[in-house]
């Protein structure tokens, strides 16, 4: 498959995705009514004023599994092997089936835990993980597989090797939260998935990094998150629900790490959500509070609190996500570095002038 070839199919399965997405939404906007699974307007990190439905991340993840098991026999190759994708869907379910569970019975936080801890598990022992680093000062890269064991179940090449997936579990245990914790505004995680999807399949569809397994990949996921998104939007007739935000960063964590290893590039997309979590949790740390327990001190509640508006601080996540994505596919492994810098200290700098700004108002 040329590249012109791979990018008319990335935008067929992205729409087919969408479309898949946009019906199995609405019904499982249905059964989470018909079973009383809605967030209530609590006030606080909830700025939402009427009941509203969960289980979106349902709709998404149903979308994302058959798209993938119909269209993946015929595209697997060299760049995604059949381990991974088994992987990656067991993940996916792993996440489904403990967000379905939270949406409807909120587990504390050592549980909740547990399922994004399996999902990670799951990609690492399939063969997906991270095993060299471009090194920033020399030509090449620095492998990361210092020590590996490899075994053969049920046909299945199973392997570990160190510190390779102690770096890839870090890695996606921190995007999956960073998704989870920044699902608080009307369409911002969905919007946020697509553009990082859109990120990886432009970067795999790229003459240096071909790709178009990868590619494909992530127009299923940008596609199934696109399609949730005009009932995400404010006012939101549904929430992606804890399934859809922990999957749609797990997915942006295992795109990254299939698309070569980038994880600069989807990194850059993060950055502000990842940096904010730090802020929020030195935070909590400096007034004695639980780091684990939610409040409204998160760089998009600050920006609410100081007076913006939801769209406007909605379009101001994306914007800056996409720039930086844009500008991280151009740059240099050098240059990728300044950059995330960059966009931690300017979290940090917005989430301080904005909670002073909302103090004063």
């Amino acid at each position: 498959m040329d590249r012109i070839a791979a990018l008319e199919a990335g935008i067929v399965i992205f729409i087919v995705t969408a479309l898949i997405s946009i019906i199995a939404s609405r019904r499982s906007e249905r059964l989470a009514r018909r079973l009383g699974v809605l967030d209530q307007p609590t006030g606080g990190r909830k700025i939402h004023t009427a009941p509203t439905p969960l289980w979106g991340g349902v709709g998404v993840v149903f979308a994302i599994i058959i798209v993938s098991l119909v269209l993946f026999p015929f595209v697997s190759g060299t760049d995604v092997r059949v381990e991974q994708l088994i992987g990656y869907l067991v993940g996916v379910a792993i996440l489904l089936v403990g967000g379905m569970i939270d949406d409807a019975r909120p587990l504390p936080p050592r549980i909740q835990i547990i399922f994004p801890i399996l999902a990670a598990i799951a990609v690492i022992v399939t063969g997906t993980g991270i095993v060299q680093v471009t090194d920033p000062f020399h030509h090449g890269a620095l492998t990361l597989v210092w020590w590996q064991w490899k075994a053969g179940i049920f046909g299945a090449h199973l392997r570990m090797s160190l510190p390779s997936d102690l770096l890839t579990f870090v890695w996606i245990v921190v995007a999956t939260y960073a998704m989870k914790i920044l699902d608080g505004l009307d369409g911002l995680v969905a919007g946020m998935t697509v553009i990082g999807a859109a990120i990886v399949g432009g970067l795999s569809l790229s003459i240096a990094y071909f790709q178009p397994s990868v590619a494909l990949f992530s127009a299923i996921v940008g596609g199934a998150y696109f399609g949730f998104l005009p009932r995400n939007m404010n006012p939101a007739k549904q929430f992606l629900g804890e399934s859809g935000s922990t999957i749609a960063g797990f997915s942006l964590g295992v795109l990254a790490i299939l698309s070569g290893a980038k994880i600069a590039v989807a990194l850059s997309v993060l950055a502000i959500p990842i940096a904010d979590i730090a802020v929020v949790i030195v935070g909590r740390a400096s007034r004695g509070a639980p780091w684990f327990h939610g409040d409204a001190t998160h760089l998009h509640h600050r920006l609410i609190q100081a007076g913006l508006s939801q769209r406007f601080a909605v379009f101001l996540y994306w914007g800056v996500a996409l720039l930086a994505g844009i500008l991280a596919l151009s740059l240099q492994t050098r240059g990728k570095i300044f950059l995330i810098i960059f966009l931690c200290i300017l979290a940090v700098f917005a989430s301080v002038v904005a909670g002073v700004k909302a103090r004063r108002s």
